[in-house]
């Protein structure tokens, strides 16, 4: 049996105390004064030569817990028959994590970096292992352990400057957390024991950089960390931010233009230029900006009347350009027409119609073409309606054409207001039985809304999910047959059905069990109408516009469409292909909505260069050492420190200290049972005895 740390031993010298304790006699507890006795000294009990070791076994427990708490903090281990060679030459798994972000496309920060890889390499000795690893977003491996081993030692050197060579920084953010734990990965599959595990980053440590998976993780006993860091020649990096359109009804979009400053260097004067994205000519006058270092300004780029998209934001004025470009994607607004059913005038504020044509005049996404439409009509004009509002009973002709419309993928909204109402909303829904009947209690309230459902979804923070103060003075409760399939989205205080929507086809009816204008009730006139109207016509346009713009990293939120086929903007001549997009900048994306222009921008971490403290990394617990240290660990004996990693990891995997420590619980447990047990018996052997009949 070999021991780890073997100084720990050295606390079976504690086994003193139990035998002393055990020697000692012990002192009569029950004392019976007599008076000749105070004229008596008293004097301690001593220890004599022929003392008895009182409970034997009880000692033997003890010194048998105190021997095992020392053998267990010594950890112990059975070291394995592999013998390390004298002769052997001492050797070590290297890894090298080279940085190859979109920040290290500053200026001499690449080259500077492949160069610090080439001279470690250069470092290493014919028995080493060594693996080069390029992290990103991701870590792609360019020489394996493996490859370096199969080559020749005199020309590894050259083949690594050679891969390097051939490499050049992606457009991705530096995930330092997960590509240290790839990195570690080639240390857990070691085939054979190394004396040194040594992790190399090489990176520019930019703020930007993300650390947040490395506190709290598990490293190898035997690893340690080195740092490397690339400094660039000059630190005057401004970068830019497309965050998103300023839209007003009354004036052309804006731009929203997030520019960061590091804090590296003097105030700089800035430049925004707004650029046609396809040609690169320049639209408008640039702005100016005067940025001092630090700081964060937001800006917004006007867009011409009559421009058409997409567009770029150039910035200029410092001196690194990777991230000094934002690209601009919008679509033209989505025409949906809401016709209307009905017999009240739309601008008759006594009526829902008023109502309605007001809360979709500012509709998001989309511009709203109202149409009114006789309710004894043919129906012709409804084969464009997205959207309609049905409010008086319709002939048996205008209903079947409706009806036909809702199953094509329209959205009808029936306002039950009478009996007849109720029918024609059944009648659109395909079903019978529904019953009305007129609340006799007063004004009734909703008392259950399924907000899980579309129609009251935008309603389910509980910021927004008071429906209490809202009242229904005509409402006309709805009671649906058992046989019904239709969706009660809410139900009034008395448990009829208020809302109801009923799937025809690829279109739905939602019937509302009451009139929409403020004399019915206070629906209309509330803060929960506008959005609630707006959400339902976007469900009939086909859903939420899809996303045109995100970061590159971010690529698959703009469509979920797995036959998605990508092409350049600067090479529309060429064909769609499937690969993912791989540098920032507009793209034609093609999938199950079409072709439109989509917007890939740079991961805006990396515009965050200013330097990473690197005692950050210890105060995560990164085992990082110094040079000195390092050199001095060099300098040791080799089969030493071979012999040395070989009992750390057999340590580790046999681990006899866990179960030294679970026989010691067990007989710290058997040791107080016997105690107790012998307690008890000498009181009892020495309570006095009452004669019989005394």
């Amino acid at each position: 049996m070999n021991f780890l740390t073997p100084w720990f031993l050295a606390a079976t010298a504690l086994l003193v105390g139990p035998i002393i304790a055990h020697l000692i006699r012990r002192v009569t507890r029950d004392r019976v004064t007599f008076s000749a006795t105070r004229f008596l000294e008293t004097s301690p009990p001593q220890l004599q030569r022929r003392s008895r070791l009182q409970h034997p076994w009880l000692l033997v427990l003890r010194c048998l817990i105190v021997a095992l708490l020392a053998l267990a903090f010594a950890r112990p281990f059975f070291r394995d028959r592999t013998v390390v060679p004298a002769s052997a030459e001492v050797s070590q798994e290297v890894v090298i994590l080279l940085d190859e972000s979109a920040s290290m496309r500053r200026a001499g920060l690449w080259n500077e970096a492949r160069d610090r890889a080439v001279r470690v390499a250069e470092t290493l000795r014919p028995g080493d292992r060594c693996t080069v690893l390029l992290a990103s977003a991701g870590v792609t491996p360019l020489l394996s352990a493996e490859q370096w081993a199969q080559l020749p030692s005199g020309e590894r050197v050259g083949q690594l400057r050679a891969l390097l060579a051939q490499r050049e920084p992606s457009w991705g953010p530096f995930y330092l957390d997960t590509s240290i734990e790839s990195a570690l990965e080639v240390f857990t599959d070691a085939s054979r024991i190394v004396a040194r595990q040594r992790l190399i980053i090489i990176s520019d440590f930019a703020s930007g950089t993300r650390v947040s998976g490395l506190a709290g993780r598990d490293w190898p006993p035997a690893c340690e960390v080195s740092f490397e860091r690339t400094s660039p020649a000059l630190a005057n990096n401004a970068g830019v931010q497309f965050l998103g359109w300023n839209e007003s009804p009354s004036a052309p979009p804006q731009a929203r233009i997030r520019v960061t400053r590091d804090h590296g260097a003097p105030p700089l004067r800035l430049s925004l230029q707004l650029r046609d994205g396809l040609t690169g000519q320049e639209i408008g006058a640039p702005q100016t900006l005067d940025l001092g270092a630090g700081e964060t300004h937001l800006a917004l780029v006007p867009l011409p009347a009559d421009a058409v998209g997409p567009f770029e934001v150039a910035l200029s004025g410092d001196s690194e350009p990777f991230d000094n470009r934002a690209w601009c994607v919008s679509a033209p607004p989505r025409v949906s027409t809401l016709a209307y059913l009905g017999g009240h005038p739309m601008d008759d504020p006594q009526h829902g119609p008023f109502y309605v044509s007001r809360a979709l005049s500012s509709a998001r996404d989309a511009r709203v073409s109202l149409e009114t439409l006789d309710p004894q009509g043919s129906g012709e004009r409804l084969a464009t309606a997205s959207l309609i509002l049905v409010d008086e009973p319709l002939r048996p002709a205008l209903l079947t054409a409706l009806r036909a419309r809702v199953e094509a993928g329209a959205f009808a909204v029936v306002t039950a207001s009478s009996t007849e109402m109720v029918e024609t909303a059944a009648a659109l829904a395909g079903e019978t039985g529904w019953a009305a009947a007129a609340s006799e209690k007063g004004p009734a309230l909703l008392g259950q809304i399924d907000f899980t459902h579309p129609l009251f979804s935008i309603f389910a923070d509980p910021r927004f999910s008071d429906f209490s103060h809202l009242r229904f003075w005509h409402a006309l409760p709805i009671q649906l047959p058992g046989t019904s399939s239709s969706a009660v989205a809410a139900r009034f205080d008395d448990g009829s059905a208020a809302v109801i929507e009923s799937s025809v086809g690829g279109g739905r009816v939602i019937t509302w069990a009451g009139e929409w204008s403020p004399a019915a009730s206070q629906w209309v006139l509330s803060t929960k109408f506008v959005p609630w109207l707006q959400s339902l016509l976007e469900r009939a346009s086909g859903g939420p516009p899809p996303p045109l713009y995100a970061e590159l990293t971010d690529a698959a939120r703009l469509t979920h469409d797995p036959a998605a086929r990508w092409r350049f903007a600067q090479d529309a001549a060429d064909a769609f292909t499937a690969s993912r997009p791989s540098r920032p900048g507009l793209y034609q994306l093609r999938d199950y909505s079409g072709v439109r222009w989509v917007a890939l921008e740079l991961p805006a971490e990396e515009s965050r260069t200013d330097p990473l403290p690197l005692d950050t990394f210890e105060q995560l617990g990164v085992p990082t050492k110094s040079a000195a240290e390092v050199k001095n660990a060099g300098a040791a004996d080799p089969s030493h420190a071979l012999l040395d990693a070989a009992a750390i990891e057999i340590e580790g995997r046999q681990k006899l200290w866990r179960w030294l420590l679970i026989a010691t619980v067990a007989l710290l447990a058997l040791e107080s049972l016997v105690a107790r047990a012998l307690a008890r018996w000498e009181n009892v052997a020495d309570a006095p005895s009452i004669p019989a009949g005394g």
